[in-house]
C-alpha cells in the first residue's frame, strides 16, 4: 500500500458520506498491512458496489477544511514499537473526522503504523503508532511542534459553577 493509504481511505470514505466507526490496522515488520475496518453509512448504500482498496490507493483532493477537536490526547513514545510517537485521543465524533485526523498528522509528515479506531455513544477514541516516512523515528523537536499543535485542537470546555 502507498504511504499514506489510511488517510486516502478516510477521506474516500468520508466523501461517500460513509463514517468510519470501528478499525484497526497494523503494519507488519515485513512492512505489510492489514486491516479491517467496520462502516456505516446513514443513508441506504451499496457497499458491494465500492471498490474501497481503491479509495485506499488513489488520493484524492484535499477535503472541505473540518475543524479538529480533541476531548483529551496522550503523546509519547511507544513502548510497542521502538521510536514511533503513540498517541491516544478523544474527541466528538462525526464523519470525516479520521480524514481530518490523519490529514493534520501528515502536515508534520507523520503516517501510521498501526492505527485503532473505536467509537462509543458519539466518541471517537483512537490509538495511532506514527512514525516518520519509512518508518523513521520521529525528531524530538517534531512530537514538541505536534504536541503544541494538537493543544490549540483541544475544545474549549465549559465549567459549572460550585452548586450552593
Amino acid at each position: 500500500m502507498p504511504v499514506g493509504w489510511v488517510g486516502n481511505f478516510a477521506g474516500g470514505t468520508t466523501r461517500l458520506g460513509l463514517d468510519i466507526v470501528r478499525g484497526l490496522a497494523r503494519r507488519s515488520a515485513q512492512r505489510r498491512w492489514t486491516a479491517s475496518f467496520e462502516i456505516r453509512s446513514p443513508l441506504t448504500f451499496e457497499f458491494e458496489q465500492t471498490d474501497f482498496l481503491s479509495l485506499a490507493r488513489e488520493p484524492r483532493e484535499r477535503l472541505a477544511t473540518i475543524n479538529l477537536e480533541l476531548d483529551s490526547f496522550e503523546l509519547m513514545r511507544s513502548s510497542e514499537r521502538a521510536g514511533a510517537l503513540e498517541l491516544r485521543l478523544r474527541a466528538p465524533d462525526r464523519t470525516g473526522f479520521l480524514a481530518a485526523l490523519l490529514e493534520h498528522l501528515a502536515g508534520f509528515v507523520l503516517f501510521p503504523e498501526e492505527i485503532s479506531i473505536n467509537t462509543f455513544k458519539l466518541e471517537a477514541i483512537d490509538t495511532l503508532l506514527l512514525s516518520s516516512v519509512a518508518g523513521q523515528s520521529p525528531p524530538p523537536e517534531l512530537e514538541r511542534a505536534l504536541r503544541a499543535s494538537l493543544r490549540a485542537c483541544m475544545r474549549a470546555r465549559l465549567s459549572m459553577p460550585p452548586s450552593t
